[in-house]
């Protein structure tokens, strides 16, 4: 039986799942005015929440545009169109307010474009999506699925992919905006009871904080570095160059509203780290890259490499390349996982919402190179220490073993 079902034992086993109530054109769903919109804000901020979804465009560039909002206040649900005269002050105001919760579901983008538009980082965020994962739902149950196996309603689906910047929007699309949010404050509701049951709450909204960090909206240098394929492969000089030029594609990114990729794509961007050549006639012959964009950008791209060249020995370090394993580590890393794996299991927490493979490594490399601060160790941090990394360390120095359970059959961390 999977912890959702436990929880849910008499709400959700006798729910027969039923479409949700349909919905027309002419049922006054839009906005039409700012003091519609400030009213409807103002009820918000007496009931302390709402339910917010965002509908975007943004294959194209590099900011999203905004197509439309959907919002839920008490039982009263609206679309806002912010492409008409109807200004969005009133809900932007609300952003940064933490004494009223705003209830999303899978709302990273979201909350990404609200900071955007209101230049305020958001607080006070409730994520259903990260609520369900905390309740044996799986790492990202979708909305559909976490309403159906929450409340027993099945909402519309097949609009995710429409083009939403459109004008005017189809019933269909109408429809499955509203649903988007029409449901968020029940799912609001009945998650955070089952959380304060399971005692999972803290745990659940300290994972809901990271919304409320400058981090995440405006990570450092270093974090971005990290995700582009190969950065990691070059030395520290190369990574201060590619640092550079990573700083210059940003700014042309924005300032062109283009995607970064369609500036400069991350393999070539590494390749040039790689190479740093110093005069055009080099970045001409370099492969990959278009001889308009060599052209266009090439004083750009070479003013970067300069820049990367001239920094200063001790400020070169971005990201640290990793020693290689030793055996022991290797065997050590292996077992990690298998203990994460069973903890994960016996708290029915899916496990990359705990950590990949890769924190696992994080902290293996911890524990032998006997590293004292613990601050930039993923799995020692919050509920993931007290879960799961603690655990683990215990593992290692055999204060706990591992044993297949014959109940289940699956391995458990037992008391050695």
């Amino acid at each position: 039986m999977t912890l959702s079902n436990e929880i849910y034992s008499i709400e959700l086993l006798l729910i027969t799942p039923r479409k949700a109530g349909l919905l027309s054109r002419t049922s006054g769903l839009y906005i039409e005015t700012t003091e519609e919109l400030q009213q409807f804000m103002d009820q918000a901020r007496k009931d302390g929440r709402y339910g917010i979804d965002l509908e975007f465009i943004r294959e194209r560039t590099f900011f999203p545009k905004l197509a439309l909002v959907q919002i839920a206040v008490g039982e009263s649900y609206r679309l806002i169109d912010p492409l008409s005269s109807v200004s969005l002050d009133p809900l932007l105001e609300t952003v940064s307010d933490e004494s009223i919760v705003k209830i999303v579901h899978a709302g990273g983008q979201d909350m990404e474009i609200l900071e955007l538009e209101s230049k305020q980082i958001p607080t006070n965020i409730f994520d259903t999506q990260i609520a369900a994962a905390f309740l044996g739902l799986g790492l990202q149950p979708a909305y559909a699925a976490t309403c159906e196996r929450i409340l027993g309603i099945v909402v519309q689906k097949g609009e995710s992919w429409t083009d939403w910047l459109q004008r005017p929007l189809t019933e269909n699309q109408e429809i499955y905006a509203i649903d988007d949010v029409r449901h968020l404050l029940p799912l609001h509701d009945h998650l955070t009871k089952a959380l304060e049951k399971e005692q999972r709450s803290e745990w659940a909204l300290a994972e809901m904080g990271k919304y409320s960090t400058p981090d995440f909206y405006h990570p450092p240098l270093s974090h971005c570095l990290k995700k582009v394929k190969k950065a990691g492969s070059l030395d520290s000089r190369g990574q201060g160059v590619l640092g550079e030029l990573y700083l210059w594609r940003e700014q042309e990114a924005r300032d062109q509203d283009r995607p970064r990729r369609r500036i400069l794509a991350d393999e070539i961007m590494v390749e040039i780290a790689r190479r740093g050549p110093r005069q055009q006639e080099a970045l001409d012959k370099m492969r990959g890259l278009d001889g308009r964009d060599s052209r266009r950008y090439g004083r750009s791209i070479l003013s970067s490499i300069e820049k990367g060249l001239g920094i200063p020995e001790s400020d070169l370090v971005f990201i640290h390349k990793k020693r290689r394993l030793e055996p022991e580590e290797e065997a050590a890393l292996e077992l990690g996982a298998a203990a994460l794996r069973s903890l994960c299991r016996g708290e029915r927490i899916a496990p990359p919402l705990a950590g990949n493979n890769a924190d696992v490594e994080h902290l293996i490399r911890a524990h032998f190179d006997k590293v004292t601060d613990s601050t930039d160790v993923k799995l020692l941090k919050g509920w993931r220490g007290e879960l799961f990394g603690k655990k683990i360390i215990r593992f290692l120095t055999g204060e706990l073993v591992l044993r297949i359970d014959p109940e289940s059959g699956y391995p458990r961390l037992l008391e050695s």
